[in-house]
């Protein structure tokens, strides 16, 4: 009988041990032992599955970060949303004092998949909760009753949860946030940057140029017409610098009804610009297009464009290449050149009369590729701000803002938003369905204290990103900056301060090589847009005044390429067709007269052709003729510039060489010899007059007739009669004396 007595405490030791492990390990993590709850049932994970009759929203929690001797406060609001009313609901206060060391066990005590549960602090009975009813319910708990051990590496988030239960004990609602705990001492900080992006919507300018050009569509399909592209947009108080004539700042009637929908209070624009203007510590990327356009456009837009140049005073700011272009687009298409170009137009623009970068880009929505990040380097910028969804860490573990990427160009930078901190700005319902302002700054500090903890001795970056078409809810979004700024274990930072640090290399998702979006403009449409723009700028040679020729030309070769048509690919795809056809309608105002057929009679005649000039500039040019047989020669004719919508006469020297009828092709060129417009064809019928050859015929046989002469003399020597007989000086008379006189001794 005594045997199976000693054997019981041998079998209940293990029970023992663990229990006593569990209570110290409560104290080491966490602060006083667990006390089981009394007089409700314990939360359970399987409540997430029942549509529970009672919705609590936690409204504050004071004080945000908690303090040895301080009272802790949660605030929230009953709705019964159910068909019975609860005569006595039961509201109870629990917290888990075991502090979470990944962010996974975050999200896991928000969803209640953990299963743990955690203390019950304190309850109370609000009174009677009738169908539809609401109650405000404050729960306060005495520092005494908190129960967090004051170690000073004990600080970071605590589980907190308000539970409801009804009239017979029943789970009736739930809801689940964190307290903040802060023992004195100090803690690392994390570097948080905050960018924020300033796009607008599809962007339709009127298609600028000459006399043929014609409307652009707008967003919703419907022509516009009426302003005038390349105008000069009017000065705003903040002085923004002159726009130049390649840019065509003249947003359609649509574009502007779109443009005061978003500027106007509550507008998404508005909403942003406000939010920024509420801490300096906030970066900008700004479409210097979307200020363009805002300028000309409604009272509203005016007035938006106004304070952001104020606002920029003093601001990391960072200027987008011109008209936002989707840079996967772009880098599928092959179109560096047209990102250069929105690049250069944003820095000749600029933004507000501020100084702004041009060397960050921002991808468009989606997974990013290296292809992507390669065009970018291509194009000498100094980082790419991508999605939160690419470059993520594998296995959890945290990791920096900076991301250094290998890409068939070499290695590029990017900057990697935060998913969840990203998401408790923007949409906080994505990450805690339920949320509110309060619990969003909750999640956010917890997020930030294990970031921080778990980061290497260096501070960490971490970047905040908004995506383009965000609109804030201001309470949320305030709160949330809020915390960001003011959080013992973070503080704000330029954006440039994170692209000061190396990378940690820690282990990162790969990326595609290349990866298209069905929403891309297709790679074809790219490359027309780009070869008829570079056709055009080459056509422009050919007078003095290019910037008119150009006004705007740029400006609409980037317009299809803009990350807003993402979400009209339809429209878009139409539009392009209408841009490409309008930029190479500029070049359609140059011809040559049509030529009748010539009979050639003459040689080395100037023959005149008429070239016509439809274009609203002066051209220099020249004529060249290529006759398709040798028997007609022919030269370039001289350089000859033709005013605006005049016609000029311009001879060429045709020159015969023997009777023929020949084809010959005539073209308009610039001074490079290039043709410049559509050629004339015509018949030549040479043959050369019969007076001319025979003079030319006669004249070379009196040309030989001499030589042979002057050789048969040399040859024969001179004749008798002609004085060949030779006389002795002897033999010959004497001469007669001057004056008559005959001399002595000669015969008279």
């Amino acid at each position: 009988m005594s045997r199976p007595v000693r054997r019981a405490p041998a079998r209940a030791t293990p029970v023992v041990l663990l229990a006593v492990l569990l209570i110290a390990s409560t104290w080491v993590f966490g602060g006083a032992p667990a006390v089981a709850a009394s007089g409700s049932p314990s939360p359970s994970a399987s409540a997430l599955d029942t549509d529970l009759p009672v919705s609590v929203s936690i409204q504050r929690v004071m004080p945000t970060v908690l303090r040895p001797g301080d009272d802790l406060t949660v605030s929230v609001t009953l709705r019964n949303t159910g068909s019975a009313g609860i005569a006595d609901p039961t509201v109870a206060l629990r917290i888990n004092r075991l502090r979470p060391t990944t962010r996974a066990e975050l999200s896991s005590w928000i969803d209640r998949s953990s299963g743990v549960v955690g203390v019950r602090l304190t309850t109370v009975h609000p009174g009677a909760l009738a169908p539809g009813a609401q109650l405000n319910v404050d729960l306060t708990v005495p520092a005494s009753a908190i129960g967090l051990n004051n170690v000073s590496s004990g600080w970071g988030p605590r589980g907190l949860s308000v539970d409801v239960t009804d009239d017979g004990g029943d789970r009736a609602g739930t809801a689940r946030t964190f307290a903040l705990w802060l023992p004195d001492g100090t803690v690392p900080q994390a570097r948080v940057s905050v960018l924020l992006p300033l796009t607008g919507p599809a962007r339709t300018p009127t298609v600028a140029g000459g006399a043929n050009a014609g409307a652009t569509p707008g967003a919703t399909g419907a022509s516009t017409s009426g302003a005038t592209a390349g105008a000069t947009p009017q000065p705003s108080p903040s002085g923004t610098a002159s726009t130049p004539s390649s840019v065509a700042v003249a947003p359609s009637a649509a574009e502007q009804a779109a443009l005061e929908r978003l500027t106007t209070a509550g507008g998404r624009l508005r909403a942003v610009l406000d939010l920024a203007r509420s801490s300096p510590d906030l970066g900008l990327a700004v479409d210097p297009a979307l200020v363009a356009d805002a300028q000309v456009s409604g009272a509203h837009a005016r007035a938006w464009a106004s304070d952001l140049g104020t606002a920029l005073s003093g601001r990391e700011t960072f200027a987008l290449p011109w008209s936002d272009p989707d840079l996967a687009t772009v880098a599928h298409g092959n179109g560096a050149d047209l990102l250069r170009t929105a690049q250069q137009l944003s820095s000749d623009v600029g933004i507000g009369g501020q100084t702004a970068r041009t060397d960050v880009l921002w991808a468009g929505p989606g997974a990013v590729d290296t292809s992507t990040l390669g065009l970018a380097r291509t194009v000498g910028a100094a980082a790419v701000v991508v999605g939160p969804q690419s470059l993520q860490s594998v296995g959890g573990v945290a990791t920096t803002a900076r991301a250094d990427v290998k890409t068939a160009t070499g290695t590029m930078t990017a900057l990697v938003p935060d998913d969840v901190l990203t998401s408790l700005l923007t949409d906080p319902e994505s990450v805690e369905p339920g949320s509110t302002a309060a619990t969003a700054v909750q999640r956010t500090l917890a997020e930030l204290a294990l970031l921080t903890r778990t980061g290497s001795s260096e501070p960490r970056d971490v970047l905040v990103a908004p995506s383009r078409d965000w609109s804030p809810d201001p309470t949320t979004a305030q709160a949330v900056l809020a915390a960001l700024s003011s959080s013992p274990w973070s503080r704000l930072e330029p954006v440039s301060t994170a692209l000061g640090n190396p990378d940690d290399r820690s282990k990162r998702a790969p990326l595609p090589a290349s990866a298209s979006a069905p929403d891309e403009l297709a790679p074809a449409t790219v490359q027309a847009l780009a070869t008829a723009r570079t056709t055009t700028r080459a056509f422009a040679s050919i007078t003095q005044e290019p910037d008119t020729l150009l006004a705007g030309v740029d400006d609409e070769a980037l317009t299809p390429l803009s990350v807003a048509w993402r979400s009209s690919p339809g429209d878009r795809d139409a539009l392009a067709a209408r841009l490409v056809q309008a930029i190479d309608d500029r070049r359609s105002g140059l011809s040559l007269a049509p030529v009748s057929n010539l009979n050639v009679i003459s040689a080395s005649v100037p023959y005149r052709f008429a070239v016509r000039n439809g274009l609203p500039v002066p051209v220099t040019v020249r004529v060249a003729v290529h006759p398709r047989k040798s028997c007609l020669g022919a030269a370039t004719s001289d350089a000859v510039t033709v005013s605006a919508g005049a016609e000029a006469s311009v001879p060429v020297v045709l020159h015969p060489a023997a009777n023929c009828e020949v084809i010959v092709d005539a073209q308009v060129t610039d001074l490079a010899g290039q043709p410049v417009c559509t050629g004339a064809q015509f018949t030549a019928r040479v043959a050369p007059t019969v007076e001319n050859v025979g003079t030319a015929v006669v004249g070379a046989l009196l040309a030989i007739g001499l030589v042979l002469g002057i050789v048969r003399t040399v040859r024969r020597g001179q004749s008798a009669r002609r004085g060949a007989r030779r006389t002795s000086e002897d033999e010959a008379p004497p001469l007669p004396p001057l004056g008559g006189d005959v001399s002595p001794g000669r015969p008279s």
